[in-house]
């Protein structure tokens, strides 16, 4: 099993584009891995800021409708349609995790071009 003091020898022999890597991978695991929960969690607050509001029909008679992989839904009694937190959100329909798009993101406004955020994601 290999120890801190091995991995930073490893380090120091690597070329300073590839600690570049390194350093960017690193920051990226620790500032988006959690950074991913608080914007679903700001999407939530956001969400029932008003109280439980159907995104469909406006209606106010909302439970809680079951969870569907690993997210709550929810039923709108008015017009017996159900949705979750992320419904009529860009996120909604993507295939990609949050995390992904934070990621993404990032490159963009690091002037990535498309094909480079791409291959860095």
């Amino acid at each position: 099993m290999t120890n801190l003091n091995s991995i930073l020898s490893d380090i120091n022999k690597l070329s300073n584009h590839d600690k570049e890597i390194i350093i960017d991978a690193i920051e990226e695991i620790l500032m988006f891995g959690s950074c991913a929960l608080d914007v679903e969690s700001d999407i939530k607050e956001h969400r029932f800021s008003k109280g439980r509001v159907c995104p469909h029909c406006g209606g106010h008679d909302i439970c809680r409708y079951g969870k569907s992989q690993g997210k709550q839904r929810y039923l709108c009694h008015s017009c017996k349609k159900t949705f979750a937190d992320f419904t009529s959100s860009p996120a909604y329909n993507s295939k990609k995790p949050l995390e992904k798009w934070l990621l993404y993101a990032k490159c963009m406004i690091n002037g990535y071009s498309v094909r480079k955020s791409a291959a860095t994601i």
